[in-house]
């Protein structure tokens, strides 16, 4: 059996912005805190809290990528995922009851119930090692937030389903330029 991989975009460390905000370039060039306006443009990137709804699929734990030389690591990661959705262990698709709020920040990703009232997962900035945006083999649009330590070869992915590729790169442009504008400052 023979599949078409998957369209995946990347982001290390990075990502892209929201549902009701403007999006604006992101790279450390246009962050760059050269002058007063620019100083602001990077703190208001900062103080920014930014929400998505989106739909949880699961975790993967213990993903090592020792052989990430060999292989590009985006669409290892992706088979990996699709793998544990074909072997059952992820949801291929998204349920009502698992309907969740991902705030971006400059603390990272937090994941709460639709209430608000209950912290699901709180991922700090340093700790994502990699932020994918890909369409499965359904068509649906899927993130995958690799979380690790640095110097370290294990790794956990959290799954999301978005509403569309707009909303998926809305998130990953989000954490980017948090991620530029941080870089940038210091």
């Amino acid at each position: 059996m023979f599949k078409k991989p998957p369209k995946t975009k990347s982001f290390q460390n990075g990502s892209k912005e929201s549902v009701d905000s403007q999006v604006s370039g992101s790279s450390n060039e246009n962050v760059s805190p050269n002058t007063k306006d620019e100083k602001d443009k990077v703190d208001k990137i900062l103080h920014q809290r930014v929400h998505f709804q989106v739909y949880y699929l699961g975790v993967v734990d213990q993903i090592n990528m020792t052989n990430s030389k060999k292989r590009d690591t985006e669409p290892q990661l992706v088979d990996i995922v699709e793998e544990n959705q074909i072997e059952g262990r992820l949801q291929m698709v998204q349920s009502e009851e698992n309907k969740v709020v991902m705030f971006v920040s400059r603390h990272g990703i937090k994941v709460v119930d639709t209430s608000g009232q209950e912290v699901l997962q709180r991922h700090p900035l340093h700790t994502i090692a990699q932020l994918i945006q890909y369409s499965d083999g359904f068509k649906n649009q899927n993130i995958a937030v690799k979380i690790g330590q640095v110097g370290k070869h294990m790794y956990k992915c959290y799954v999301f389903q978005c509403h569309s590729e707009d909303q998926a790169q809305a998130i990953c442009n989000c954490v980017r330029r948090i991620f530029d504008a941080i870089t940038s400052k210091g």
